[in-house]
């Protein structure tokens, strides 16, 4: 019996530190990337902070997020996109980013949420 393959979209729009919801995104879109599921990852709002390099979390015992995100790529997690809007209200440039992310406009923003099977925004 194959499985079904879907499209997930995992929306993080909260910044890296501070509440748990970008380890617990990232650990399911790692898991069902390794049920061989289409995954999609989205950053948007404060999400896009994620995506710094050289960040420092251990003033606040913390795990640095950027060392998870690298790990997508052992996942075979190649869509990842980061909101444009999002980085140009906050003065952040794809050069600082930690991974590569492809930036999008509005109008592919809403396509990408139409066109997936399942959207798990957190």
């Amino acid at each position: 019996m194959t499985a079904i393959q879907k499209t997930l979209l995992f929306i993080l729009q909260r910044a890296p530190y501070g509440n748990s919801a970008t380890r617990e995104a990232l650990d399911a879109a790692l898991a069902a990337a390794a049920f061989e599921q289409n995954v999609q990852i989205l950053f948007t709002g404060d999400g896009v902070w994620n995506l710094l390099s050289e960040q420092d979390s251990s003033s606040i015992n913390s795990k640095d997020t950027s060392k998870m995100l690298q790990a997508l790529d052992y996942y075979d997690i190649s869509d990842v996109f980061v909101d444009e809007i999002s980085l140009q209200e906050r003065g952040i440039s794809a050069t600082q980013f930690a991974i590569t992310a492809k930036t999008i406009d509005g109008d592919t923003l809403k396509q990408l949420i139409k066109t997936a099977d399942c959207v798990i925004a957190l």
